[in-house]
């Protein structure tokens, strides 16, 4: 989680480092923003003035935003806050903004603390969030002016980044949203209880659906391929928007033989998920014993395939509790009686409750198992 605060005078420099210092003595970042297993936070405070020139930035605005965008190198960063007006900040970031699912989070905070405006990324990146925090550092008043937030309505962006889901239509996110604003029930279809998740929609919002009515729904939420991947009706029915949010919550627990090949790592994962109608998309990460974690096969996969690889221990995995196939075998070399189950299990319970879809399964070299945190 990188934070980057640029300030344009001393007294906005000297709140910058107010605001550093109590930001990370709090530790405080969004829910659901930080999705990575390394979730430290790291504020950088830079100088623009010349009333500071031993610590001024050489760097221009222009080239510090190209960098903090992402256009440069992979040193994009989740925040940008500037401390001065929301003239500079406007114009500074113009160029860069690309679109809500990839920019930044952009906040301006005025010299003397007394606001914070959320200017840029409010729900998908956080910003809204990321500005009361802030705010309640310094004891500022944050200032957002989102739709849904002014009325106190539900916002499926956020409701999506709170819960690990991914938006695949941001058009019919938008039309969700003025459903919302108009006054609307929305019909949801959820694979994932609903209890369990963060930001829902309140009962006067929104009526679920089931599988038979699935058609009417204006939300799907899925994990499964026959609905994240059906086509698009040519008119759609009873209204429904059927905006499809991708349900990231499958974890694939994976056993393999000491030098298995990528190939047959890949051949292995692509049979599993399309026997069991699970879409690629939803899959958080590939999940071993920490034997694994060098393992050249598996990591190739990781890469190619941009699914991140986490490895446990085995007394880890042994106390992962549940229904597991044992083997004598697989516990004399690796010290726990399954790895794929227990590994695919034990992810998915560090992310909620762990439901396996899919108990271990042999092609080959390669074992898989598949398991849903709900």
């Amino acid at each position: 989680m990188q934070i980057q605060i640029i300030a344009f005078t001393e007294r906005g420099y000297r709140l910058g480092e107010t605001l550093k210092k109590k930001w990370l003595a709090s530790g405080e970042v969004p829910r659901g923003v930080a999705q990575t297993e390394d979730k430290r936070l790291e504020i950088m405070l830079h100088a623009k003035t010349k009333a500071l020139p031993e610590i001024s930035e050489t760097m221009s605005t222009s080239e510090l935003m190209s960098i903090w965008f992402g256009d440069v190198d992979d040193d994009k960063s989740d925040v940008i806050i500037f401390v001065g007006s929301t003239g500079i900040a406007v114009r500074a970031i113009a160029p860069f903004v690309k679109h809500k699912s990839e920019d930044p989070a952009v906040l301006v905070i005025d010299e003397a603390g007394h606001y914070v405006i959320s200017l840029l990324s409010g729900h998908l990146g956080g910003g809204n969030d990321f500005a009361s925090i802030a705010a309640s550092l310094i004891n500022a008043e944050p200032v957002i002016t989102t739709a849904t937030d002014a009325e106190g309505a539900f916002a499926v962006d956020v409701f999506a980044r709170e819960n690990g889901f991914t938006i695949t239509d941001f058009e019919a996110s938008k039309e969700v949203s003025a459903k919302v604003l108009r006054g609307e029930k929305l019909y949801i279809y959820s694979d994932i209880p609903m209890e369990s998740l963060q930001k829902k929609p309140g009962i006067l919002e929104a009526e679920m659906v089931s599988a038979s009515d699935i058609d009417k729904a204006d939300i799907i939420i899925s994990y499964q391929s026959r609905l994240l991947d059906r086509p698009e009706p040519v008119v759609r029915p009873f209204n429904a928007i059927g905006l499809r949010l991708v349900a990231k919550r499958i974890y694939v627990g994976i056993g393999a033989r000491k030098g298995v090949a990528t190939e047959d790592v890949q051949r292995a994962f692509d049979n599993c998920l399309k026997s069991a109608g699970i879409s690629v998309d939803a899959v958080v990460a590939l999940a071993s014993i920490d034997l694994k974690k060098n393992e050249q096969g598996i990591l190739t996969f990781s890469y190619k395939n941009d699914i991140p690889f986490v490895t446990f221990t085995a007394s880890e995995l042994e106390s992962q509790e549940g229904a597991f196939a044992s083997s004598a075998f697989v516990k004399s070399v690796t010290g726990v009686s399954n790895v794929c189950e227990r590994a695919a299990a034990f992810a998915a319970s560090r992310n909620g409750h762990d439901r396996v879809l899919v108990h271990k399964q042999i092609y080959g070299n390669v074992t898989l198992a598949v398991a849903l945190a709900t």
